[in-house]
């Protein structure tokens, strides 16, 4: 909701308007003033982040911030003028020998869609013009450093974060013009993995690989810390240690989930490719399954569908196919029911008795999450199931849940089958489970790992538009990493 830099990519890229290089962020501003819906004079208080040294000594943090990209601003809101004004920190001039000049107003007003720039100093002075009814802050940490300055203040603590929720689930043009270029980088980030990758290459060389591939596409930033999972640690949802040797064995996969970021918007993308550039039969086998239960999902997304049913589809379709080759034995309905794909497919909401034992251990990932200025971005997550039987049902997890897709969501689809000893052993070994499992057909596909595939998609007017470049099926895998 608040001033959004542009320094890192031409403005052209953005506009048609090429005289404007400012980010039309206070569009944010305005809807969430839309949907909190009050009247009479308010007004909105952020308080930015503050620059962080490494423990105990005097090494600068990265400062990562999503909206002005340096340390002590702040921001105020008049709901009643829809006047956004940026408040500048008071540094002290020994600072400029280190860091260099800070930006001064008439700068200020070029870098960022704000409206007036008023001194640290006199922030009080502004609440006292403005003179709010109602203050809306984020946290209580924002709203005792208002109290410490304006003691009588009203500050509400609630409605800010609901409405700024809602604002960033669906996108602006000029938002997804953005996430496209990332994921456009990004996605030429995980080609060029699959075209050098080497049998020998450690996971940590693979990372730095894909942090430079994304340099190379002016992509200086990732979303996330990039998972590299080689082998059986493709079956860990977020693995990121990527410190071991890559395996060299026929049904060797490496699983990698990363994602670039520019000026704070995020990528997200997971492809799974094979170690020695053959997938091995089983190895085929497993991701023709999950490239199934995706491209069966995105051929349903657009406007008025359910997520909800999106997860159930992802479901049965793996059920099925798992029945199909055997790791599986029973009706596919009580399979469903008694939630025994999740042995393969835990990213989805825990609740049968075979997995109570690790309801605290594992997170609700579901199919897909929101993607914007947080890889796994707010909104959509107010739970409204709508009978006892949603609340029962193992393949519902809290995004959207109640709500249909609407144009402009940006969202992943991300299924996956794992082959996880842990998880695997729990499940073979709890009582009336284990009729549910061929243990020879599991052992026979067990040590392809994990598979995963993930694309970033938004929602059209009728239908949707996939942002992920990267190849996904066996034969283009393989033609990309056998190309001379």
């Amino acid at each position: 909701m608040t001033p959004h830099p542009i320094n890192i990519t031409p403005k052209q890229l953005y506009y048609s308007n090429k005289q404007n290089n400012v980010l039309p962020t206070k569009q944010h501003c305005l809807r969430v003033k839309k949907l909190i819906n009050i009247e009479g004079q308010c007004a909105i208080y952020m308080k930015g982040k503050d620059e962080k040294t490494r423990d105990n000594t005097d090494v600068d943090m990265e400062f990562r911030q999503e909206s002005v990209d340096e340390p002590g601003f702040q921001v105020v809101f008049d709901l009643k003028s829809e006047r956004v004004y940026l408040i500048t920190p008071n540094v002290p001039e020994s600072d400029i020998f280190w860091k260099g000049p800070n930006h001064n107003s008439t700068e200020l007003l070029e870098l960022y869609n704000v409206d007036e720039i008023i001194q640290e100093e006199d922030l009080p002075r502004l609440f006292h013009t403005l003179a709010p009814t109602l203050t809306l802050v984020l946290d209580d940490q924002h709203a005792n450093h208002l109290m410490n300055m304006m003691p009588t203040l009203d500050i509400d603590t609630q409605l800010l974060t609901l409405a700024i929720n809602e604002s960033r689930l669906i996108k602006f043009p000029w938002e997804i013009d953005i996430i496209r270029q990332v994921m456009h980088g990004s996605s030429q980030a995980h080609i060029a993995l699959m075209q050098q990758f080497q049998p020998g290459m450690t996971e940590a060389h693979l990372a730095a690989l894909f942090r430079w591939s994304c340099a190379l596409h002016q992509i200086y930033n990732q979303a996330y810390l990039p998972i590299v999972a080689s082998g059986p640690r493709a079956a860990t949802l977020h693995y990121s240690k990527n410190n071991q040797k890559v395996p060299n064995e026929s049904h060797s996969l490496v699983l990698v989930d990363a994602g670039g970021e520019k000026a704070c918007y995020g990528s997200d993308i997971t492809r799974t490719f094979p170690v020695r550039g053959v997938f091995s039969e089983e190895a085929k086998t497993i991701y023709n399954i999950v490239l199934k239960m995706q491209q069966t999902v995105l051929s349903k997304l657009k406007p008025g569908i359910f997520w909800t049913d999106m997860q159930r589809l992802a479901i049965r379709v793996l059920c099925d196919e798992l029945i199909k080759i055997g790791i599986l034995v029973g009706d596919q309905d009580e399979l469903i029911q008694r939630g025994v794909p999740s042995a393969f497919y835990y990213h989805d909401r825990l609740c049968y008795p075979v997995v109570v034992l690790l309801k605290h251990l594992l997170q609700t990932l579901g199919l897909g999450h929101s993607l914007g200025l947080d890889v796994h971005d707010v909104g959509g997550k107010d739970k409204k199931l709508t009978n006892q039987q949603e609340e029962d049902d193992p393949t519902i997890t809290e995004f959207l849940v109640g709500r249909p897709l609407e144009k402009n969501m940006v969202l992943t689809v991300e299924p996956g089958l794992y082959f996880n000893d842990a998880m695997l052993d729990i499940w073979t070994k709890f009582p009336g489970y284990q009729d549910y499992f061929d243990l020879q057909m599991l052992t026979k596909y067990r040590n392809v790992g994990g598979v995963r595939i993930e694309d970033t998609v938004v929602i059209t007017k009728d239908g949707y538009e996939n942002l992920t470049l990267v190849p996904k099926e066996v034969h283009e895998i393989e033609k990309l990493m056998n190309a001379k």
